[in-house]
């Protein structure tokens, strides 16, 4: 997700309260962008459970500490790039998607493959934070994944202790939770990790994705962090690379590299 100039042909244009929402096409790729050229997720139309974007594939490292969830909340629908992915690898999984965006949820459907229906998902048209905090809440989930982004950055809603709080209550025992963030100098980054370390007790990792990209993602664990190198890690990541063709060794190497000193 970054801020720059839209790439390709422009196929609809949309306004809500919020602001303009834009979906183009660069070939096979299908992009949303909010405002003036912010990128919030694309797909490939002729492969769409593929994840086109690093930040994406960078979040499905929770795989690696929970294989198979049966369970999952995604916060945030964007360009759709998660949802084809978890419904395709999880069929059985249960899916609520919750989008703060009514016109965001329309598109998605028009344009990025959304179903309106299907077994064992729910689309949740409500403010991310309304919609974990209340307390007739929905109920446990193994997986968290936090992907909102308006067109100034992070939801800012999304990045206080409370709603972190209220997404660790959410969790099933050994449940893991997954924020997508930017790691500019003016984001903040430290001052956010350190909260999500606080909710978590410490079982927290977290896996910037290099000076070419802006975000980082932040996990947070149920139970104590696990040693990184131990060789079982290592065999579940080859394993889940032939799985879902995302290079899970590397993210493994990557993650053990930006936490070995709190390992």
């Amino acid at each position: 997700m970054v801020k720059g100039d839209i790439t390709g042909t422009i196929v609809c244009r949309r306004q809500d309260a919020y602001g303009e929402i834009i979906v183009a096409d660069d070939g096979n790729v299908r992009s949303l962008y909010f405002g003036e050229g912010m990128l919030q997720s694309s797909i490939r139309l002729d492969w769409p459970n593929m994840l086109f974007e690093e930040y994406s594939r960078a979040m499905m490292v929770a795989l690696l500490f929970m294989n198979e969830p049966g369970s999952v909340l995604l916060v945030g629908l964007g360009g759709c790039s998660l949802v084809n992915f978890l419904l395709d690898a999880f069929p059985r999984c249960s899916l609520d998607i919750v989008e703060i965006r009514q016109e965001v949820i329309d598109l998605a459907c028009r344009f990025f493959l959304l179903p309106r229906e299907r077994r064992h998902m729910r689309i949740i048209h409500a403010p991310g934070q309304d919609f974990v905090c209340r307390r007739d809440g929905p109920g446990g989930y193994d997986l968290i994944l936090v992907d909102a982004f308006d067109e100034g950055g992070p939801a800012a809603a999304l990045l206080n202790k409370d709603f972190i709080a209220a997404c660790r209550a959410r969790l099933n025992a050994n449940g893991i939770f997954a924020m997508n963030v930017w790691n500019r100098p003016s984001d903040n980054f430290s001052g956010l990790y350190a909260s999500v370390q606080e909710v978590f007790e410490g079982h927290t990792l977290k896996l910037p994705l290099g000076e070419a990209y802006q975000n980082a993602i932040i996990f947070g664990l149920s139970d104590p962090r696990t040693n990184l190198a131990r060789p079982e890690y290592r065999r579940v990541a080859e394993r889940l690379q032939q799985a879902y063709g995302i290079n899970f060794p590397r993210y493994l190497r990557y993650l053990y590299w930006q936490n070995r000193g709190e390992q």
